[in-house]
């Protein structure tokens, strides 16, 4: 038995309340509440009195109580990737290597023991984390399509005390569903370029076997959301519809790319949207049109996704991006609260008397710790709405004290009860450098770096010779390259084409003369005569002999036509007649 005395509470009932009061706490139950007045203040002494020997009394003067924060969506398996998913990009998220070759790891079918230490390690740390943060209620997304993640998600709830939902692309077996059911599995649908009919008819299945909650991560690739409605010729959401899987129980995650259609099917069917601030401020560049699911009165809740850390901070950031709204500050603290545990945890279908501090309700609450000199809360005169505002604008989870789930508490004085923060520390430390690792963090950082400094080179000063210089080089480091690629290995013969006497003089003969190769050696550079085998050699020398001999032909028959002119020439001289000098012909002589 457990007496919290006289806080500041912040009820959440039906009425709003916010005061003083001490709480009586019975097992797992609040039994009894006592307000400020002398009234309230007998009630509390005679607590004490029934109750002093088996009874914790707790001094809560300086603590600010609250039903604990719920979580819509936490991704674990990024939890320590922060730094290099933010790279990533809805419509380009194929480009981050060094992710991709992490989750290769992280989703090989067949883990290894390491790998299966890894992920009890992230499990371990990302739990503990939100704990400490005064989250009790989480709704666990992982993109494995397998169950070798459920023994470590099993064994860091159970020391946390938390309440989870476990949301992943479950295989089509009912009786994994019976296996796992104190998991409260959830059908997690994303990639829907991937989605079969046969898919959807499994889907259905699984709905009709009390699979409660169906959670759709679509319509934030454009060019995934336009192939899906050229394939089906229509909409995700409106082929869901034809199937009955649209209702109260589907939420929609940072759904980017919804028609108007769309929009009108969610708001028949009560369908829910989550929202994380920090994944659209990094992985789009697109507007969030949370103004008309609000317009719609569509129901909305903020969960931290791959890149959030600090519920309170997500929602702070939220609000400040959608500002203009002018959201109330009960509406944006209902998101991490009421909303999303109504939603998704209320599993015993009583209503609003499932959350909140009161009679009879369970004793889960967290404890603000009001002590610190940068911290300090005046709220005497404060009603629930101003307390709501002074939560949202300055509390984080460094602020969160203690945490008690079911009567117990599971984080006291900032250290949980069952974990030891320092062998989780140490522990994870070992996964996160493994990881970053495997992906290659280190490597191509480096090559990143490289790239980047020579990018910023200045050229402007190199002159056009130096440049010029530098490109002749590279080149003729290529042209050796190309040399030694295509060096001859083998012996092939030489053919010489034969001279045909008369045709060409002697010289034009010995310059113009070329080697005639086969046609299967065409293709083949000329042979060098140096490095040629004997047998063509000897081949070649023939060649050369009756070369000559035509050469000796030639030159003798060409001796012989000089010689017969000669004669010719002087024949004719010989048979000229001379006429004397005083001779004169007329016109008309031969």
């Amino acid at each position: 038995m457990i007496i919290l005395k006289n806080a500041y509470i912040l009820t959440f009932n039906k009425n709003l309340d916010f005061g003083r009061y001490s709480v009586l706490i019975n097992d797992n139950k609040i039994t009894d509440i006592a307000d400020s007045t002398p009234k309230g203040a007998s009630k509390v002494d005679k607590w004490i009195e029934l109750h002093s020997s088996n009874c914790e009394i707790v001094d809560c003067t300086m603590k600010l109580i609250m039903p604990p924060l719920v979580n819509s969506c936490q991704k674990s398996e990024g939890s320590l990737l922060h730094y290099l998913l933010k790279r990533r990009h809805y419509e380009k998220a194929e480009e981050d290597i060094c992710t991709d070759l992490i989750f290769n790891y992280i989703y090989q079918d067949l883990p290894s023991e390491t790998t299966q230490t890894d992920l009890a390690n992230i499990y371990d740390y990302s739990f503990n984390r939100a704990l400490k943060s005064g989250v009790e209620y989480i709704n666990e997304f992982s993109l494995r399509k397998d169950t070798n993640h459920f023994n470590p998600v099993t064994n860091a709830f159970k020391k946390t005390g938390q309440k989870i939902t476990l949301c992943y692309p479950i295989k089509q077996d009912i009786n994994l569903i019976r296996d796992f059911k104190y998991l409260n599995p959830s059908y997690y649908l994303t990639q829907e370029n991937l989605l079969t009919v046969y898919d959807i008819s499994n889907i259905t299945e699984l709905r009709s076997h009390n699979l409660k909650n169906l959670f759709l991560e679509a319509a934030v690739n454009k060019e995934i959301t336009e192939k899906f409605k050229q394939t089906f010729h229509k909409s995700l959401i409106a082929l869901l519809d034809e199937y009955q899987l649209i209702n109260s129980n589907t939420s929609l995650i940072n759904p980017l790319y919804l028609e108007y259609s769309d929009l009108k099917i969610i708001t028949e069917r009560k369908a829910n949207i989550i929202i994380c601030p920090r994944d659209l401020s990094y992985f789009s560049n697109r507007y969030f049109p949370i103004d008309d699911y609000i317009g719609h009165g569509i129901k909305f809740s903020i969960g931290t996704g791959w890149l959030g850390e600090d519920l309170l901070k997500e929602v702070r950031l939220f609000r400040n991006k959608y500002k203009e709204l002018n959201i109330s500050s009960i509406d944006l603290l209902y998101s991490i609260t009421k909303i999303p545990h109504e939603l998704y945890f209320n599993f015993d279908q009583s209503g609003d008397q499932a959350y909140g501090i009161d009679i009879n309700k369970p004793a889960d609450m967290i404890f603000i710790d009001l002590n610190d000199l940068r911290f300090q809360f005046f709220p005497e005169e404060f009603s629930f709405e101003s307390v709501c505002d002074f939560i949202i604008d300055n509390l984080t989870s460094f602020n969160v004290s203690d945490v008690m789930t079911g009567g117990m508490f599971t984080l006291k004085n900032n250290k949980p009860a069952n974990s030891n923060e320092n062998e989780v520390i140490t522990r994870v430390n070992v996964t996160r450098n493994r990881l970053y690792k495997t992906g290659k963090y280190d490597e191509l950082k480096k090559r990143k770096q490289a790239k980047e400094n020579s990018d910023k080179l200045d050229m402007g000063s190199r002159s056009d010779d130096e440049i010029k210089l530098f490109s002749e080089k590279t080149d003729e480091v290529t042209d050796i390259e190309a040399t030694e690629e295509f060096r001859i290995k083998t012996k092939l013969p030489v053919f010489r084409q034969k001279a045909v006497p008369g045709q060409r003089s002697l010289f034009e003969q010995i310059e113009q003369s070329s080697i005639i190769l086969s046609d299967e050696l065409c293709d083949t550079p000329e042979l060098n005569l140096l490095i040629t085998d004997p047998d063509a050699s000897k081949q070649v020398e023939d060649d050369i002999i009756q070369a000559s001999a035509i050469d000796e032909t030639i030159i003798r028959r060409l001796g012989s036509e000089k010689k017969a002119e000669k004669d010719t020439k002087h024949l004719k001289s010989e048979s000229k007649v001379e006429l004397p000098k005083n001779v004169k012909l007329k016109f008309g002589d031969d």
